[in-house]
């Protein structure tokens, strides 16, 4: 499985000195309100949904940020924003590398840090491996240069995020080996990235249109898709076994039981029984509107991912809080997958690698 092992985040909302955390694994990050923890998660959100694309996604199926100057702190189009992530090198990764003669062997740490600035649309880029600098470029007004390992000109302005065309030089192999890497990272990320943030508890609403396009393994970041996807998981064959799993789990928070389906053409409700009575899901507590989307998220989400999630403390006593990150972990664990949670307290029995900011 691949693992985020660093994040660095700079200027971007309430981060506005930056953050460097190093991650061993499953890790939850405690700290206060506005101590930087969603801006931590919502960066990281932003970075994955834009790999690939020419250009930050600033309203994508992770994140939607409405106007540009607000993903910057203190809303100065002058301000830096930093986003970088250090992946460990999975089995994929490792035979992606081979595929284009490449030896990256597993274990190995690729780093991405990708810089912007509004005000005139200056890009800074940078590879790593395993915390070496491979090389730098920059897009300065609508030009492109090479910054390391040597100085050059770029044939274009590299702009593409967490993409190997961003690392393309006109002559020579200056930047062979970051081409090389970041043709590794973008294709070993595909499909390994799923967050969860503090605003899925807007899911309650009793109703759902079913002509959307569902993703196969995410309830979406705030929750849209819990429903419909309860709805699937409870019908389709192939889902059984995650069935099973989800109502193992719902138990464990005091839900007897949970169904979805059709309850008029093209609609799709959820309802939870709990003390024998069954209720919609709209009309459960805090605790469970806040926690069934993390419970589904966990039951889809593959191995080898990293899956974030944001307000894991929601709705939770002290108590309470202890179990669900023992669940959260425990199922991470087994079906093999990294998992990133924040929360505003620490539990009082920690069972999983806690950072304070």
């Amino acid at each position: 499985m691949t693992k985020l092992v660093r994040a660095v985040v700079r200027g971007f909302k309430g981060l506005g000195s930056g953050l460097t955390l190093e991650f061993r694994g499953n890790t939850l990050i405690v700290g206060r309100s506005g101590s930087g923890k969603t801006s931590l998660a919502e960066a990281l959100a932003l970075l994955m949904q834009s790999r690939g694309e020419e250009w930050l996604v600033l309203e994508g199926n992770l994140l939607i940020i409405h106007e540009p100057t607000d993903m910057v702190y203190g809303l100065n189009p002058n301000g830096q924003v930093t986003i970088g992530v250090h992946y460990e090198v999975d089995d994929d990764g490792e035979r992606l590398g081979r595929s284009i003669g490449l030896e990256v062997g597993k274990g190995s740490v690729i780093g991405y840090h990708y810089s912007y600035r509004l005000s005139d649309y200056w890009v800074r880029q940078e590879v790593y491996l395993n915390g070496e600098v491979v090389a730098i470029v920059e897009k300065v007004g609508n030009e492109g240069y090479i910054r390391h390992p040597v100085n050059a000109k770029l044939c274009v302005a590299p702009t593409h995020v967490l993409h190997e065309d961003a690392f393309m030089a006109c002559d020579g192999d200056a930047l062979r080996r970051a081409y090389a890497l970041m043709f590794i990272l973008r294709n070993m990320l595909k499909g390994k990235f799923y967050y969860l943030s503090e605003a899925r508890v807007c899911w309650w609403k009793r109703d759902y249109e079913t002509t959307v396009d569902l993703p196969i393994n995410s309830v979406g970041s705030d929750g849209q898709y819990t429903v419909h996807q309860l709805s699937i998981i409870g019908t389709r064959p192939e889902y059984e076994g995650v069935y099973r799993e989800l109502l193992d789990l719902i138990k464990k928070l005091g839900v007897e039981d949970v169904k979805a389906g059709f309850t008029a053409p093209k609609r799709v409700s959820g309802y939870v029984k709990v003390n024998g009575v069954w209720v919609p899901l709209y009309h459960a507590s805090l605790k469970l509107r806040s926690l069934i989307p993390v419970i589904v998220q966990l039951a889809l989400t593959p191995p080898g991912s990293v899956l974030i999630i944001d307000g894991i403390d929601i709705g939770l006593t002290s108590e309470e809080l202890d179990d669900v990150i023992s669940i959260v972990s425990d199922v991470a664990r087994r079906i093999g997958y990294q998992v990133i949670m924040t929360s505003r307290v620490a539990p009082v029995n920690a069972s999983i690698d806690i950072i304070r900011i």
